[in-house]
């Protein structure tokens, strides 16, 4: 169990600076960059046909989750900030 966890923590780990640059470019905002960085990396870990698929496959579906996660942090962060001024 351990072994496999660390071969799909090293795997992630090609996908991680991608991802971010991912979420930050369509957040704008450091902090939110990395949560949606955290929540697509957790999905991520938990699809096992990703750690199947080749690496042309697995960088699309990175980008494809990350924009995902990225676009409901920037939904719910406008949610909020809407709420904050109509208050």
């Amino acid at each position: 169990m351990r072994e496999e966890l660390l071969r799909k923590k090293n795997v992630l780990k090609q996908y991680e600076n991608y991802g971010y640059s991912v979420a930050f470019y369509l957040l704008e905002d450091e902090q939110l960059a990395v949560k949606a960085s955290v929540q697509a990396l957790l999905e991520l870990l938990g699809d096992e046909d990703f750690f199947h698929r080749t690496h042309d496959h697995q960088k699309q579906q990175t980008k494809r989750i990350f924009i995902k996660h990225s676009l409901q942090i920037r939904t719910t962060n406008l949610r909020l900030n809407t709420k904050r001024q109509h208050a």
